[in-house]
C-alpha cells in the first residue's frame, strides 16, 4: 500500500511547477523580445571586434550570429527547465533520487527569489520592442520568483524531508550514501 502524498508535497511541488513552467514562458518571451529587436547585441557584438575582425565578417554573417547566439541561449534556459521538471517528477514519483531532486530546486529556488530584487534594479534598454513586452515578461518573473520562493518554503518543511527519504519517521537525518 501506498502512503498518501502529503499537502504540503503537493503544494511544494504544485508551486515549483508554476515556477517552471513560468521560466519556459520567460525564456520563450526572451527569445522573442531578442528577435524583435537584436541591435543591442548587434552593438555588442560589433564593439567587442578589433578593426581587423569587424572588416572580415559581413553584416549578415554577424547578423546570423546574434540571432544563433539569442535562440541556444534560450534553449539553453528551455532545456535547463526542463531538467528541473524531470526533479519535480522524481520527487512526485518518491524516486530514491526524490532528495537531490529537492536540492536541486531549492538551488534554482535561491536564483528565482534573488533575481525577483535585481528586476526591480533594471531597465529595459531604448530599442524597439513595445513596453507591453516587458511588462508581461517582468510580471510572469514575478510570478516565477514568488512561486519558488513560496516552494522553497515548504521545501523545509518535515513532511517533505520524509516524503524525499533525507529524514526518516522519528525526525532523524538519512545519510543518502548509506542507502
Amino acid at each position: 500500500m501506498t502512503e498518501k502524498k502529503p499537502e504540503v508535497v503537493r503544494l511544494m511541488l504544485l508551486l515549483f511547477a508554476v515556477a517552471v513552467g513560468g521560466e519556459i514562458l520567460h525564456q520563450i518571451l526572451n527569445i522573442t523580445i531578442g528577435l524583435m529587436d537584436p541591435s543591442a547585441l548587434y552593438a555588442a557584438a560589433k564593439e567587442t571586434m578589433s578593426a581587423e575582425q569587424a572588416a572580415e565578417i559581413s553584416d549578415g554573417a554577424l547578423r546570423a550570429t546574434v540571432i544563433a547566439s539569442i535562440l541556444v541561449t534560450g534553449g539553453i534556459g528551455i532545456a535547463v527547465m526542463g531538467l528541473l521538471a524531470f526533479m519535480l517528477v522524481l520527487i512526485h514519483r518518491r524516486s530514491k533520487f526524490a532528495g537531490l531532486a529537492r536540492r536541486m530546486l531549492l538551488v534554482f529556488g535561491f536564483y528565482f527569489g534573488f533575481r525577483i530584487l535585481m528586476l526591480f534594479m533594471a531597465t529595459p534598454g531604448g530599442n524597439d520592442v513595445p513596453v507591453a513586452m516587458y511588462l508581461v515578461d517582468g510580471a510572469v518573473q514575478i510570478i516565477v520568483g514568488v512561486a519558488a520562493v513560496l516552494g522553497l518554503i515548504f521545501s523545509f518543511r518535515e513532511e517533505v524531508l520524509k516524503w524525499t527519504g533525507e529524514i526518516d519517521s522519528s525526525g532523524n537525518r538519512i545519510d543518502p550514501r548509506r542507502k
